[in-house]
């Protein structure tokens, strides 16, 4: 999800992780002189795993046949050691190739390293698993990189901040999600404790591995390549977790295991533009932002271009800088077999379901600042189409200084494949023929936060210049307990069920959802006691206190203090900042 490490809500989005303030860990080793020499430590391993080739990876989709889907595009098993630097160090459009734009090689090596001269990296498998009982569960785990800069780019400690994290939520229970997270400062020659993590990249097989404590428990959250090469297609990942989980609300914990197995029929989809994929989340329109001078984007886009982003990028080659992303996804991902115990409890597991992979970097300038800051807000779908091995991607974002913008790309089966061995988009429909409207009768008022949100959507996207027509309602599933607090800032984040038509056709099944609310007038009688209480309960759910437990070394206690103040001090940018 875009937004999500745009503004970190993952979820957990990209959202919840960022309010775990307490342990995190980072991508950065550091040298006796204070600078950065590597963002995570990349770990190439030689495999036995047979990577599959050009011919014989590609599936077929039973409902397309003729629908092709590119074959993989595959790395080559030994690490080219490719420099972070070489990856860019900053979120803008551009007509010349990053390393990560060159070719599949360049394209694996950025998936598998660690990037700190970015505002932030993010990767996040979120999504619906279906239980053996016929339960509906909703999953989201991620790890996101921040640069302590980020927090303050006053700070002499040249550290990362790293949130990984789990969220799982049995829908039939209506409880609300359980949270665990790993968070803390990344200090590898320190041992992992209730303020430090340790985070490793490894390139193949591509693993994203993060282990921390609670108290005195371990705890490990991994993300690995277990066959194939990531984002080729029939590439099967294995994602676990082995953490103490709570609901927010409560400082009750248990010990949580999750397990799921998923496999990539489809590949990885590039959304943004130019070969290095970057993704605007907003345009200017000319007036100053903060007393900092833009130029006038909007009208150009709208009246030169048609609303079509794109066209004005390749047009002008306006950088857009700090306006959005580097953005790439697995859309379609089939779970082979999933379980989630807590406790002494079997909570459930089963053999399918469908989950989402995105990955993003971004970086913030003064402007991006602001407006990230001062009431951003995002509607945002991750629609998965898994009989046609498709993902559609529907949003509209909207800023004071920046008004509104709206987003639709279809990408998966029947795309082209790009130099790097992503796929492109094969619809992305101007802003004119975009509708995002709330439908009537479905607001809800959440009794923990008392904030109102609108819980079901109608889109429509218009049939111009041969993209497909597409009629759909998205509504939160039936249970509507997916509130998730990060830090004093209310999401409504999780699984959503879509019905409608595409193309003509009849299409139903399952998306990601991120909706903001509006915020209560007065009080009206939520509280902290219910599943999504405030943003210290959402630390109390991890077992954490709400102030970092201060570590034997000042340097520790020093930036501990620093990333608390900082992040209550910037706790709305760290909401809205997706994955």
């Amino acid at each position: 999800m875009l937004v999500r490490a745009a503004l970190s809500t993952v979820l957990l989005g990209t959202s919840v992780l960022t309010a775990l303030a307490g342990p995190t860990f980072d991508r950065t080793e550091h040298d006796v002189t204070g600078a950065s020499s590597a963002v995570a430590t990349v770990t190439p391993t030689p495999s036995t795993t047979a990577i599959p080739d050009d011919e014989g990876t590609t599936q077929s989709l039973e409902a397309t046949a003729s629908s092709a889907v590119p074959g993989a595009c595959v790395s080559s098993d030994v690490d080219p050691g490719i420099p972070a630097a070489d990856f860019g160090d900053i979120a803008q459009y551009s007509t010349t190739p990053l390393a990560q734009g060159v070719d599949c090689t360049g394209f694996r090596a950025y998936l598998s390293t660690g990037l700190p001269q970015y505002d932030s990296q993010s990767f996040e498998f979120f999504g619906e698993l279906i239980g053996s009982d016929g339960s509906e569960n909703s999953v989201a785990i991620m790890s996101q990189g921040n640069p302590l800069s980020w927090v303050d780019p006053a700070l002499p400690v040249p550290i990362t901040v790293e949130e990984a994290g789990l969220i799982f939520n049995r829908l039939d229970e209506n409880a609300g999600p359980v949270i665990g997270g790993i968070d803390g400062l990344a200090l590898p020659d320190l041992p992992p404790t209730t303020a430090t993590a340790d985070v490793s990249i490894g390139y193949q097989p591509w693993s994203i591995d993060v282990a921390g404590t609670t108290g005195t428990e371990a705890e490990t959250i991994s993300m690995t390549a277990i066959s194939g090469a990531p984002g080729a297609v029939g590439t099967t990942y294995e994602l676990t977790a082995v953490l103490a989980t709570g609901y927010a609300g409560h400082s009750t914990t248990e010990p949580t295991t999750f397990t799921a197995v998923v496999n990539d029929p489809t590949g990885i989809v590039q959304w943004g533009y130019g070969p290095n994929g970057f993704f605007p989340l907003w345009m200017f329109d000319g007036t100053p932002v903060d007393g900092i001078a833009t130029n006038d984007q909007r009208d150009a886009i709208m009246n030169e271009y048609g609303g079509d982003i794109g066209a004005y990028l390749t047009a002008t080659n306006d950088p857009m800088t700090g306006q959005g992303s580097q953005y790439y996804s697995m859309p379609v991902l089939n779970v082979e077999q999933w379980s989630v115990t807590r406790g002494e409890s079997y909570v459930g597991g089963g053999t399918s379901g469908t989950l989402w992979f995105d990955n993003l970097t971004e970086t913030y300038n003064e402007t991006a600042d602001h407006v990230v800051r001062n009431g951003y807000q995002w509607t945002e779908f991750s629609m998965m189409l898994p009989d046609t091995g498709q993902g559609l991607l529907i949003a509209k974002t909207s800023q004071a200084d920046v008004g509104n913008l709206y987003y639709a790309m279809l990408a998966g089966a029947d795309s082209t494949q790009n130099a790097n061995g992503t796929l492109a988009p094969t619809a992305n429909w101007p802003q004119a023929a975009i509708e995002v409207e709330a439908v009537p009768g479905s607001e809800w008022t959440s009794p923990q936060s008392c904030y109102v949100y609108t819980l079901a959507d109608h889109v429509t996207l218009a049939a111009v210049d041969g993209r497909p027509a597409v009629d759909v309602v998205l509504s939160a599933v039936d249970h509507p307990d997916q509130e998730i607090n990060a830090l004093g800032r209310p999401v409504y984040e999780g699984l959503f069920s879509y019905t409608g038509t595409i193309d003509g056709q009849a299409v139903s099944g399952k998306a990601w959802g991120e909706i903001q609310g509006t915020p209560p007038t007065d009080d009206c009688g939520g509280g902290s006691s219910s599943p999504s209480g405030s943003g210290e309960a959402v630390l109390a759910a991890t077992g954490q206190d709400f102030t970092p437990i201060a570590p034997a070394a000042a340097l520790l206690l020093f930036t501990g203090a620093v990333l608390l103040f900082g992040l209550r001090r910037r706790s709305n940018s760290a909401v809205n900042r997706r994955i």
